[in-house]
């Protein structure tokens, strides 16, 4: 019995790896392509893509102000703006847009330099920096599904009464 199990076993490995070398000589794939795919989770027009950047510029926002990422969501989902937030950190709204202007450069030489984006398409994207920065600093809100993992992930978290 294990013979047997053992032969249709090793006869479906080689149909498989059969069909796939097949396949890909029929598609024209290469082993070696040209260019390496961008990862899903940051390639540039993905939901994947603008989620990191969302998250990054949380980040940098976060540390600019000296706050924890967690605590600037609080801030956002309760109503203020990064501007308000900032003032109430006692840093300027300045401050905040040249900490977010120069990652997002960054960031965007960076995608240029592995060859994700073109040298027009890095232009055409720092050239919609400032406006894009000027809207998260200005009018950002977190979108209600976070606010209210937010809330739930706090009101889970178990309190002590000392």
């Amino acid at each position: 019995m294990k013979r047997l199990i053992a032969a249709v076993v090793t006869v479906g490995v080689v149909t498989l790896g059969t069909a796939g070398v097949a396949s890909a000589q029929q598609s024209g794939g290469s082993t070696s392509p040209s260019s390496p795919p961008p990862s899903s989770s940051t390639a540039p027009g993905t939901k994947a893509g603008h989620r990191g950047v969302k998250r990054a510029a949380l980040r940098i926002t976060a540390k600019t102000l000296g706050l924890k990422p967690k605590d600037l969501l609080t801030g956002l989902c309760g109503g203020k703006t990064v501007a308000q937030l900032a003032s109430q950190q006692g840093k300027s709204v300045s401050d905040v847009t040249n900490a977010l202007d120069q990652a997002a450069d960054a960031r965007i030489d960076k995608a240029e330099a592995n060859g994700k984006i073109t040298a027009a398409q890095a232009a055409q994207r720092k050239s919609q920096v400032s406006s894009r920065v000027s809207t998260l600093v200005n009018s950002y809100q977190p979108k209600a599904k976070v606010c209210q993992r937010l809330q739930s992930g706090a009101a889970a978290t178990p309190t002590t009464n000392a």
